[in-house]
């Protein structure tokens, strides 16, 4: 079986030349994928000199270069981008997913304009009103999926609800029949939270297949015991942030501790293979690519700041959800549950 991602080279605050690096990379380990690879016009003579090279002549039959005459950048507003760049990089390689051209799409472009472009060109599933921005996160024991990380600042009860059905119809077509589901709040306590919050806690425990643990606060996210985090995008944003530049510091801090004193720099001699897989482990870079859940396809958004390492992680991440076949049993479990 083969596999197609598009790419949106145009976006991230790093330049097209990170995101055709990791692409060029995956290509090579990877023989039963292409790429449709949407960059834009103005950067035709090196990625051309680049392309004739020697070294890429193995893998050019599975790269397929779209030259644009447009790209969105970082500052455009998603209604301008929507209606003025409709021939844009991050349109096209979306409109490649709509026609079947491509499996998924991964940019590291203006988030708001991803989102507006994707519910424009894939819609969004029946009943649901706006997609998410969801992430992987490695907790104790297992990944957690926790949403929204930034997609909608301000949503309802009812918004929080669908995010709950999404997210729960998300792991049971990835193969957890029961995942565990928790709403973020400030405490446990039925009076904790705002308005929105607690009407939310309602809606959820009304809704049958859904394994609906209750409130839950931030400290617990990372002890292994749920599958899913649902909360707004303001906190999901703030919370992944706050633990991104922790887990950053964590490491630096490992790295001082072991450097000043002569037993710690002993001790790491015997036992540096471990402490670099202890810091890959917490390296926010692995865990790259926030999936956009609800549109009908498969939208993966790297990092703005995303380098070569990290646009990797994003593009096999998607890859591996198209593996997975993930967005095809979606509807399915969907259509299971219901308000």
């Amino acid at each position: 079986m083969t596999f197609t991602l598009a790419v949106d080279a145009m976006g991230g605050d790093l330049g097209p030349r990170v995101t055709f690096e990791a692409a060029q990379q995956i290509l090579v380990e990877r023989s039963d994928l292409s790429i449709q690879f949407y960059i834009s016009s103005s950067e035709s003579t090196w990625l051309d000199a680049e392309t004739s090279s020697d070294s890429f002549s193995k893998i050019l039959p599975r790269f397929h270069i779209h030259y644009c005459d447009q790209f969105v950048a970082m500052d455009d507003k998603p209604s301008y981008a929507l209606r003025r760049k409709q021939t844009s990089t991050m349109a096209m390689a979306m409109k490649s997913v709509a026609v079947g051209d491509a499996g998924g799409c991964v940019s590291s472009g203006n988030s708001g304009a991803l989102l507006a472009f994707s519910r424009y060109i894939l819609s969004t599933f029946i009943d649901i009103d706006r997609p998410a921005m969801a992430r992987d996160i490695p907790t104790a024991d297992k990944s957690l999926l926790m949403l929204d990380l930034g997609a909608n600042i301000n949503v309802s009860a009812e918004i929080l609800c669908q995010f709950a059905i999404l997210s729960s119809a998300w792991r049971k077509s990835q193969g957890i029949k029961q995942p565990k589901l928790g709403l973020l709040n400030i405490g446990k306590e039925p009076g904790k939270g705002t308005e929105e919050i607690r009407l939310a806690d309602q809606l959820i425990s009304d809704i049958k297949g859904i394994e609906y643990v209750g409130f839950v606060e931030a400290d617990e996210i990372y002890q292994g015991e749920l599958d899913i985090v649902v909360c707004d995008g303001f906190h999901g944003n703030v919370a992944l942030k706050t633990s991104e530049g922790l887990l950053v510091h964590i490491s630096e801090q490992f790295d001082i501790m072991l450097k000043s004193s002569f037993l710690g720099r002993v001790l790491s001699l015997f036992t540096h293979r471990i402490i670099e897989r202890f810091k890959r482990q917490l390296n926010p870079v692995m865990h790259s690519g926030a999936l956009l859940l609800g549109v009908n396809g498969l939208v993966i958004k790297s990092h703005g700041k995303s380098d070569k390492e990290a646009f990797y992680h994003s593009l096999r991440y998607a890859l591996s959800e198209l593996e997975l076949g993930s967005l095809e049993r979606l509807p399915i479990e969907l259509d299971k549950l219901s308000i």
